[in-house]
């Protein structure tokens, strides 16, 4: 009988096809907690300029920023006028949005790869939910509380309005309704459970339906198809003004629904998939670098440079916003980051989910006292250093102690 004759490569894709333990790389990539920290910087730097309205910063002649003027000018005879006015076109073009759309790539990326790491039965799905439980809804409960109890508190609402508002955040409805004050940065989570959700129902139908061998190709075909057709709903609803279909994807902040941030996700998703390829390809840092460059140059641009509205922008800067992470990731894998490998960021990556459902409750705190009975760069730093603050001891005692009975109540499933 004559048998084919292999290589290591087409042995390394034969494995590859598969849909299980041994076929899905098992290691940790500290970087991935390190750009965390970025996109939670991003988006807090972002709220606290929103928060504090700091777009009109320079009009309003700070005391410390009109000290550093006049005495630039004295001793030095140096015009920092110019330097102001750049300075105040980056603080008005800070586009918080990418740092969710790291985010978003990020979480795709982890949850597919713990889905495809398990043995793919409905037993294993149900235990994925209950630990994604124990991992968001503890801390997650313990903010909507306070917040709405905080707003009704100042605003004295009646107990009625506190219920409903507690219903549709305590069910992840909060996106199809008008976004409360105090919580409106927690859409995101509404689209990460979603995510959550559907997701290893899709895996769970491939792996059933589709024979083992074309199972990765499948769901690679799937990502592809998805990460095309987000742009394409993107224009329609720029076009009309309308969500592409009803209920449960309509919403008075349609961009805030999981049908139009489906790019970003599906895009780690993708990168999750052909991990094990990554293995037959060896690092180089010259193709670290060209990765880098190009991530690097298109955060910079979106960021602080680019004038545009995450509603009503083109929507190939969205596309660009997400793909910019994925080049970042592979510039990593690469070893070339300049903030991701650093510890300090990895602490705070590790501690950035406590960090992002706190801030917006204590700005909200932070707003009375800004420039009125704190000088107004001493209450940013205050806001800054708070939040991260909460969100440490937040994670280090309710996520903590949560999280230890996940593993004692739902262990995970190898």
């Amino acid at each position: 009988m004559k048998h084919k004759k292999t290589t290591p490569i087409s042995t390394a894709h034969n494995n590859l096809v598969k849909i299980s333990p041994s076929s899905q790389a098992q290691g940790h990539y500290d970087f991935i907690d390190g750009f965390r920290a970025i996109a939670m910087i991003m988006i807090l730097t972002h709220h606290i300029r929103r928060g504090f309205n700091l777009d009109n910063i320079f009009e309003n002649d700070p005391p410390l920023l009109k000290r550093i003027f006049y005495t630039a000018w004295d001793v030095f005879k140096i015009n920092l006028t110019q330097f102001f006015v750049g300075i105040q076109h980056i603080i008005v073009n800070m586009k918080g949005i990418l740092g969710v759309e790291m985010f978003l790539v990020i979480s795709g990326f982890l949850i597919t790869k713990i889905l495809l790491r398990g043995p793919l039965t409905k037993d294993f799905v149900f235990r994925f939910y209950q630990r994604r439980f124990f991992r968001i809804y503890p801390v997650y409960f313990l903010v909507v509380m306070l917040s709405l109890g905080v707003y009704a508190w100042q605003n004295q609402q009646n107990l009625y309005v506190v219920a409903v508002a507690a219903l549709q955040h305590l069910f992840f409805l909060q996106n199809y309704f008008p976004l409360h004050p105090f919580l409106s940065h927690t859409w995101t989570l509404v689209v990460l459970e979603q995510y959550y959700f559907f997701c290893p129902l899709i895996i769970l139908a491939v792996n059933r339906f589709v024979p083992e061998r074309n199972r990765r190709k499948t769901l690679i075909g799937i990502c592809l198809s998805l990460i095309a057709i987000s742009p394409l709903i993107r224009i329609y609803c720029l076009k009309t003004g309308q969500p592409l279909i009803t209920w449960p994807f309509s919403s008075p902040t349609p961009y805030w629904t999981i049908l139009h941030n489906l790019g970003p996700l599906c895009l780690g998703c993708l990168l999750a998939l052909l991990e094990p390829y990554w293995s037959l390809i060896k690092k180089n840092i010259f193709w670290g670098i060209v990765y880098w460059g190009i991530g690097a140059a298109l955060v910079y641009y979106l960021y602080f440079c680019l004038d545009w509205s995450y509603y009503w922008g083109p929507w190939y800067l969205y596309t660009l916003g997400y793909l910019s992470t994925g080049l970042l990731l592979f510039a990593a894998y690469h070893g070339i980051s300049v903030f991701a490998n650093l510890k300090s960021f990895q602490w705070l990556g590790r501690n950035s989910y406590g960090i992002y459902i706190w801030h917006f409750l204590i700005l909200e705190l932070w707003k009375p006292w800004y420039g009125t009975v704190i000088p107004p760069a001493l209450a940013i730093i205050g806001c800054f250093v708070t939040s991260i603050i909460a969100g440490v001891l937040s994670t280090r005692t309710v996520e903590s102690y949560f999280l230890s009975l996940r593993e004692k109540r739902c262990p995970r499933m190898n």
